[in-house]
């Protein structure tokens, strides 16, 4: 897969992420409603904001922010098979599978050296 293949997929992932970030948006405000009558707390450093209300409020949005990316995702990979008629590519790795195939090099890179010497 080349260069052309990831700035398609970077294309319908933004394409993708407009309405699914809106409608995550009015899904949070409609629970948010449902389990507090009072409005978002917005600002944690506020002093009238309770801190089981930020909590709560944060971990609904972390909440919405994991779903989002998760449906944008999965939105923008069926799009490119049914635009393109072709697999989409591997989303790049995260900070922990760099480290974990960075710490496996090193690793590898150890064995061979010790297999070298013995």
């Amino acid at each position: 897969m080349g260069a052309g293949s990831r700035a398609t997929m970077k294309v319908l992932t933004i394409l993708a992420s407009i309405p699914i970030t809106k409608g995550v948006q009015v899904v949070i405000a409609k629970v948010w409603s449902k389990l507090r009558p009072a409005q978002p707390t917005t600002n944690a450093q506020d002093p009238s904001v309770k801190a089981g209300d930020a909590i709560a409020y944060a971990a609904l949005s972390a909440a919405g922010v994991v779903a989002a990316q998760l449906l944008t995702r999965k939105s923008a990979e069926t799009a490119y098979r049914k635009v393109l008629g072709l697999e989409p590519p591997p989303p790049p790795p995260t900070r922990v599978e760099k480290r974990l195939a960075k710490q496996e090099a090193k690793e590898a890179k150890a064995a061979a050296k010790a297999a070298a010497k013995g």
